[in-house]
């Protein structure tokens, strides 16, 4: 079986579901001061296929040639091969990459993280561990096949992860099956980063991530839009704070109160262009621009 025979059309649509990213948005990555002394790579979606080629930052990194590379990541992983492919890249590069997790490293992408010469992480960020996942379809002998191939894989992430932080295999096959979050200082404790930054914090990692045992911390939101956060939304527009809250209260500013007007139901979809554009409908019904 070729191990890169899932990368077709019909894959590339079931794994842009499963992971709610669309791919006509394929941007994963963003290289910043390419031409200075230290660049940066940011790495803040999911990882490589069906997305952008992973070929691309490699070519990019070999171009650098011995500058030390900063990459900062918050990621909840993404293509295993893509992620294996930055992590040797990462690994011999010649100016050396330091790794600063400023969210989340989950899954290929806490692979790419042990890439690093270096790893940091500031203190509100994790870093989480587990075995390779597939998403397939097939007869049972595909599929026994299929399944011996990702214990391969997970066995060369064994290998990764206790080549870093000194782990025995044994304990580190436990904590991949039982899908480990570490906290920045779990992480330290165990040996997965080298330093937790003591100046500034990282980003909130919310992701809709489709593992097994995600903290709440790092689910992305379901909850009801409140009226504080609809008026944070309108202020980011540019609307005054008495304008906004005019708006909301459904009344031009100085007019008596709207009884009946059809409101559009705000509700949380996955960015906020939905809750905008929702906004901007209950805008025009009460007069705003």
């Amino acid at each position: 079986m070729n191990p890169l025979a899932y990368r077709n059309g019909k894959n590339a649509l079931a794994i842009s579901a499963y992971w709610g990213k669309p791919l006509d948005k394929p941007d994963w990555y963003s290289i910043n001061a390419i031409a200075s002394d230290e660049p940066e790579i940011f790495i803040y979606s999911v990882v490589g296929w069906p997305f952008v080629d992973e070929e691309e930052l490699v070519r990019s990194m070999a171009a650098m040639k011995d500058k030390h590379i900063l990459c900062r990541i918050n990621s909840p992983g993404g293509d295993v091969y893509s992620g294996m492919s930055l992590f040797n890249a990462f690994s011999n590069h010649p100016g050396g990459v330091t790794v600063r997790i400023e969210g989340m490293a989950a899954s290929i992408a806490s692979i790419i993280a042990m890439g690093g010469k270096k790893v940091e992480a500031y203190p509100n960020t994790m870093l989480m561990v587990h075995n390779a996942m597939v998403l397939t379809c097939g007869n049972h002998n595909e599929l026994r096949e299929i399944a011996d191939i990702i214990e391969k894989i997970s066995g060369q992430m064994c290998d990764i992860y206790t080549g870093k932080c000194k782990k025995g295999k044994k304990e580190m096959k436990s904590m991949m099956d039982e899908e480990t979050y570490m906290t920045a200082q779990e992480a330290l404790d165990k040996g997965f980063i080298d330093t937790i930054l003591k100046n500034g914090k990282g980003v909130k990692a919310e992701f809709d991530l489709p593992f097994a045992n995600v903290p709440e911390y790092f689910k992305a939101s379901d909850r009801e839009l409140t009226e504080r956060d609809a008026e944070k939304i309108l202020r980011d527009a540019g609307f005054s704070r008495h304008k906004a809250k005019a708006i909301l209260a459904g009344r031009k500013d100085g007019d008596e109160p709207v009884v009946d007007p059809p409101i559009v139901p705000i509700t949380p979809p996955q960015d906020d262009s939905g809750i905008i554009a929702a906004l901007k409908n209950n805008i025009k019904l009460f007069g705003g621009n």
